[in-house]
């Protein structure tokens, strides 16, 4: 079948995607809105926090959709909301957490309320590194109503863009996708421009070693973004004649791109968290003022943690993804089973084991392609979204494979024609 062209895109049968488009468009104009709309009673340049704050925050920018350095009613972005997620997911993960069988609702109710925590710290450290106007009406006039109401406004503004991406997830295409590539996009057109090409040896070799990275990236990124290690799977119900044919697909690197956006929100909250603290708190402002210098991309903790974070990950997106418990769960009910592994929990281990290895290489490949070049930060501070770059472009490319697969399966009922038409009036068709 050839390609649909532009007319053919009118066709009934593509009605769906033109709609998830349609809805898409609608949702990142309102994220585009938002993130213009400025927020009252701050005024002013930001108050350049530490080197080893700022470095976490204009990565952390990038990879959550939100701009510290521009305070709108979506500055926070989605760093709250993907923050809230992965610790829920950490906070629920194993036996217990699995035999208690939470109801959904209960689920999305203390995970939203996680996730105004998170909000409301990330806004008091926000609001710390401006200038904040005296409020001059109403009953609660003074700074702590002014500090009050920014914070009301910031929080409101994340909840906002959580929603809107859980919208566009339910009825568009890419769910939180749409806002990162459109953040990664921009982040890159206004930071390109001043990256200089040519400089002493030293930085040469870096840019060399940064531009290797990329390259490599991008190899793997494109031809190597579906690959995929296929496990032969028996099925009982299925003549002999099909062996071979049924298998389990598992991608060579399981977990995508999510390690770094949601490593680098990890690494953020802490910061967050500190920092409002250190304001709420006047007295513990110094220990805060020492931690926020020391946790950092070009300080030794915070660039270990980042790493570790990234490998660990890595593992646990991977599981996440694939979920040996379920899947083997799931064969065993249906009567399929992996050659010479018998069902249940030995099948269950089996695809852990397999699953845990790819991610550990993946894990691996993400350290030292992504990772270990921002070791260089300390050393040129000013070229950061540089050195972050391989990283940037695995998250680009991860998330426009998962649009192009949300695409592809859209696009299966378009394959297919049916007709109910008799045999003489197809012919005179």
């Amino acid at each position: 079948m050839s390609r649909p062209t532009l007319a053919a895109f009118a066709d009934d049968r593509f009605a769906e995607l033109r709609a998830k488009l349609a809805w898409s468009a609608l949702f990142l104009v309102a994220f585009l809105v938002g993130r213009e709309l400025p927020i009252p009673l701050l005024h002013g340049s930001v108050t350049e926090p530490s080197a080893a704050s700022a470095q976490v925050l204009s990565a952390a920018n990038v990879a959550t959709g939100g701009n510290f350095y521009s305070p709108s009613l979506f500055s926070l972005g989605l760093g709250p909301w993907m923050g809230a997620a992965i610790l829920w997911r950490f906070l629920f993960l194993g036996k217990i957490a699995r035999d208690r069988r939470i109801p959904e609702e209960t689920v999305t109710r203390a995970r939203n309320i996680l996730m105004v925590g998170l909000a409301v710290f990330q806004a008091i450290s926000l609001m710390a590194s401006y200038q904040v106007e005296d409020l001059a009406w109403g009953p609660f006039s003074g700074p702590l109503a002014s500090e009050i109401v920014i914070v009301v406004l910031l929080t409101a503004g994340a909840v906002a863009v959580a929603w809107l991406a859980q919208r566009n997830d339910d009825l568009g295409l890419g769910g939180v996708t749409m806002f990162i590539l459109y953040q990664i996009v921009i982040t890159a057109m206004s930071n390109l421009e001043v990256v200089p090409l040519e400089g002493d040896w030293d930085y040469d070799r870096m840019l060399l070693l940064v531009g290797l990275a990329c390259l490599v990236v991008v190899f793997l990124g494109v031809f190597g973004g579906n690959a995929e290690l296929r496990l032969h799977v028996n099925k009982v119900a299925i003549d002999s004649g099909f062996i071979g044919v049924s298998y389990l697909p598992i991608k060579l690197n399981p977990a995508g791109a999510s390690p770094i956006m949601y490593a680098l929100a990890l690494l953020a909250i802490p910061q967050y968290v500190v920092h409002a603290i250190g304001q709420v708190f006047p007295a513990l402002e110094a220990p805060a003022d020492r931690f926020l210098a020391s946790w950092g991309l070009s300080t030794p903790l915070g660039f270990t943690a980042y790493l570790v974070l990234l490998f660990a990950l890595s593992i646990f997106f991977g599981l996440f993804t694939v979920s040996p418990r379920d899947t083997a769960d799931r064969m065993r009910d249906s009567g399929s089973y992996f050659d010479g592994v018998p069902p249940g929990r030995p099948t269950r281990v089996f695809l852990r084991a397999r699953v845990v290895m790819l991610s550990m290489l993946a894990g691996g490949f993400l350290v030292t392609f992504t990772g270990l070049p921002l070791g260089f930060v300390g050393e040129y501070p000013d070229r950061q979204y540089l050195l972050g770059l391989p990283g940037t472009l695995m998250v680009f490319l991860g998330l426009l494979w998962l649009l192009q697969e949300e695409i592809a399966d859209l696009m299966i009922g378009t394959r297919y024609s049916f007709s109910f038409a008799s045999g003489a009036e197809r012919r005179a068709a």
